[in-house]
C-alpha cells in the first residue's frame, strides 16, 4: 500500500460510511450471488455479522497508513475464519463482492484509482488472512 493509495480508500470510505448499512446489505447480497456456498458459513441473522464488517472496515481504513499495527488483528481474524470454514478459493469472491459494494453505494462511485487502491488493500489483508490460516493448520498439523 502505498500513501496515496491509503488516501484514496479514506476518502472514498469517508463518502461511503455514513451509508454503512445499505454497504454492507450490497456486500452480502453480492457474495451470496457469486458464491452461494458461502451462505452457510453465517447466521441465518447478519445484522450483527454487517455491523462487525462495518467497524472492521473503518478500522482497517483508519489504520491503512500503519499496517503493521493491525497485522496481528488481521491475521487473528485469517485463522479465525478459516475455523469457521473460510476457505482461500473464497477470499476471491469477497473482494469482488467487497468492490462491486463499494462502487454501488458510494456517492459518485469509486474513481479508477480508488478502486485501484479498494483492491490493493484487500490484497494485503487477505493474503495475510490466507497464510495465517495456512500457517496455522501446518501447525496444528505438526502438533
Amino acid at each position: 500500500m502505498t500513501p496515496t493509495q491509503a488516501r484514496h480508500v479514506s476518502h472514498s470510505f469517508g463518502r461511503v460510511f455514513p451509508f454503512h448499512k445499505r454497504l454492507t446489505d450490497a456486500f452480502y447480497s453480492t457474495l451470496f450471488e457469486l458464491a452461494p456456498d458461502t451462505r452457510a458459513l453465517f447466521p441465518d441473522d447478519l445484522s450483527v455479522q454487517k455491523q462487525k464488517l462495518a467497524s472492521t472496515l473503518q478500522t482497517v481504513v483508519q489504520n491503512l497508513g500503519k499496517l503493521d499495527t493491525i497485522m496481528a488483528p488481521v491475521r487473528a481474524l485469517g485463522v479465525r475464519h478459516a475455523g469457521y470454514g473460510a476457505a482461500p478459493a473464497h477470499y476471491e469472491a469477497v473482494g469482488l463482492a467487497l468492490i462491486t459494494a463499494l462502487k454501488q453505494v458510494t456517492p459518485g462511485g469509486l474513481s479508477e484509482a480508488e478502486e485501484r487502491a479498494w483492491v490493493a488493500a484487500y490484497n494485503v489483508l487477505a493474503t495475510a488472512m490466507i497464510d495465517a490460516a495456512d500457517a496455522h493448520r501446518t501447525q496444528r498439523a505438526s502438533a
